[in-house]
């Protein structure tokens, strides 16, 4: 039977709506890559480079999904240290936190007293006054009075140690409350600047464990990635590993020297992203995405890229497949569109010649054609991959 085809989504440059049809890679025996007949052995060894090239790759994909699971090992060790020093530093500035208060505090307490203190000496202040002002109004005669009304000099020495008593307590008490309220306003000096030093290092902490949190999240947004990606590398490993299966039989007929039915022998296009050389080595000219302009002097939006080349350099397949359109494309100039099985095809355009034919096999690395120019007169070649019907950004496909 023939093989099943799909319909191609069309380019939207492509404007005459042409239907281009896709489908797998299939072997029959007789069907040749240019209409000629292929004879066994080259059949044989055709299955056994398919083969070949899916163990490899994934063996390849393997050795990845190792490389993963081991820098996922050391990322989720790395999470759990970040974990232990997030600790630490929250414990640290638990001590900190009750260090502020506690300072915080006592300077409080020490306005409070510093405040009461001073509304006790404006309290005493009227009553020393006053007693000052009664004994200045006793004067030096009074004094004397009192001196010479004495009858003894025993008495006079108690007059006068009664007068210098009440001077020195008058003294004394002032001079306690300027001592305590001086000693007061040192120690709220003192607490000030350690209220600030404490404040500024509990920011510190903060900022140490916010920094922490965000490389925290980062790493297990990393891990979470890298999961994503052993996901997808088993799911890619496991697509070509049932495509190699599905080779064996044909081989295996083929070594026996018998000539199988119609048969499948196609790999995946998925597998291979970041491995597919580009299908001429020159450097990107256009990006994907970029406007780019048609013979009539028109610009279109490209669901390519251009990439330099020599006049008349060859112009290779990316990826095994079958030539389902070959002819000349507003914009594009000589196009061949190769599919490669699942809605996976690609497309090389401003070709100079053509070396397939639609409806012919290609193998990776086959000649399609020659390089031939832009409208704009340049030397290159239009490169176009498309997934599940859709443009993608071949670049992210090529090897790097």
């Amino acid at each position: 039977m023939p093989a099943s085809r799909t319909p191609l989504p069309l380019h939207p440059l492509v404007l005459f709506g042409v239907a281009l049809l896709g489908g797998t890679l299939v072997w029959q025996p007789g069907l040749a890559a240019r209409g000629g007949q292929q004879p066994p052995s080259a059949e044989r060894q055709r299955v056994e480079r398919l083969s070949q090239r899916a163990m490899d790759r994934v063996r390849a994909l393997q050795t990845e999904a190792d490389e993963l699971a081991s820098r996922e090992r050391t990322l989720l060790g790395e999470i759990r240290r970040l974990e232990i020093d997030r600790q630490i530093r929250t414990e640290e500035l638990g001590v900190i936190d009750g260090d502020l208060a506690e300072t915080t505090g006592q300077l409080e307490d020490t306005a409070t007293r510093i405040s009461d203190l001073e509304r006790e000496a404006d309290a005493q202040r009227p009553l020393v006054e006053a007693r000052l002002v009664a004994l200045y109004k006793m004067g030096t005669p009074r004094y004397t009075r009192l001196l010479l009304g004495a009858g003894d000099l025993r008495a006079r020495g108690r007059n006068y140690r009664l007068i210098g008593s009440l001077a020195r307590r008058d003294r004394e008490q002032f001079d306690d409350l300027r001592e305590t309220v001086t000693d007061l306003q040192v120690s709220r000096s003192t607490l000030e600047a350690r209220q600030v030093e404490v404040a500024a290092l509990q920011e510190a902490a903060r900022a140490a464990r916010r920094a922490l949190d965000r490389t925290i999240a980062s790493q297990t947004a990393l891990v979470e990635e890298i999961d994503t990606r052993r996901d997808l590398t088993a799911q890619l490993a496991g697509e070509l590993e049932a495509a190699r299966e599905q080779l064996e039989a044909p081989l295996a007929e083929l070594a026996a020297g018998g000539s199988p039915g119609a048969t499948t022998l196609a790999l995946p296009l998925r597998p291979f992203r970041g491995q597919i050389e580009p299908p001429v080595p020159g450097e990107v000219t256009v990006p994907f995405g970029a406007p780019r302009p048609t013979e009539f002097g028109t610009t279109i939006a490209g669901g390519g890229i251009e990439l330099a080349a020599t006049p008349g350099e060859s112009v290779y397949a990316i990826h095994e497949g079958e030539v389902v359109s070959v002819g000349t494309f507003e914009g594009l100039g000589t196009l061949v569109i190769v599919s490669h099985g699942d809605q996976a095809f690609s497309l090389y355009g401003y070709l100079a010649s053509l070396a397939v034919h639609k409806g012919g096999q290609v193998d990776e690395r086959a000649e399609l054609g020659t390089a031939g120019v832009s409208p704009t007169g340049d030397a290159t070649v239009y490169f176009e991959l498309r997934i599940d019907g859709r443009p993608v950004d071949p670049v992210e496909w090529l090897k790097q």
